[in-house]
């Protein structure tokens, strides 16, 4: 049961990965056409969470593989996490940025 569940948590970390790195793209494709803050806050917090998402599932299988302390394993997941959510943060603050700087240009 636990192998079913670290495959079905691996495939949509593979998916969740792969609509992050669609928005780094969207990231750079919009700082390329608009210079600015916005587009390098959108960049830093996309690229940040990139890692994080692939950070997790090798910490679950190195849990599993090296039997990590659980508390080790809770609270380097909670760091990652974390992590994660301050540059998801600044992914967002990018973001009003540039819809600002759209709606002014417009």
């Amino acid at each position: 049961m636990i192998d079913n569940l670290q495959l079905l948590y691996g495939i949509t970390s593979v998916f969740y990965a792969l609509i992050t790195i669609i928005t780094i793209i969207g990231s750079i494709i919009y700082t390329t056409k608009k210079k600015g803050i916005a587009g390098l806050l959108m960049i830093i917090g996309s690229v940040v969470n990139l890692f994080a998402i692939i950070a997790h599932p090798i910490l679950a299988a190195l849990a599993n593989t090296t039997h990590l302390d659980q508390e080790f394993f809770l609270l380097t997941n909670y760091s990652i996490t974390l992590v994660n959510c301050l540059f998801s943060i600044i992914f967002a603050i990018g973001f009003i940025l540039a819809m600002i700087k759209l709606k002014k240009d417009s």
